[in-house]
């Protein structure tokens, strides 16, 4: 378990985390969300609402890579993936916005 405490965010910045969280969120590790995550949850309650994916989804953007290497890094070890910060920082991500990013995302 990530021990971080809930960074403080302005709204602008929580709807950023999100939306790469959502653009990140199809893209795997190489295993499927865990049932009862919270991005399996996100998942569940987009299909409700579109209805399920029909086609596979496409390629993730360059820019995105690194979100996804830290995420699932992140997540497979249960500690931030420092190794990462500095391309996240460098795409204009806060210390904040990331561990909000590992807090919701691993």
């Amino acid at each position: 378990m990530l021990t971080i405490a809930t960074p403080r965010l302005s709204p602008a910045e929580w709807n950023d985390v999100q939306a790469t969280l959502s653009a990140v969120a199809d893209c795997g590790c190489g295993e499927p969300a865990a049932a009862g995550s919270l991005r399996s949850r996100i998942g569940h309650a987009v299909d409700a609402l579109i209805g399920p994916k029909k086609a596979a989804p496409a390629p993730l953007p360059v820019h995105l890579r690194p979100v996804r290497d830290f995420l699932c890094e992140t997540g497979r070890t249960r500690k931030l993936a420092e190794r990462h910060i500095p391309s996240l920082s460098a795409q204009g991500f806060s210390r904040a916005q990331i561990e909000a990013l590992a807090l919701l995302g691993a």
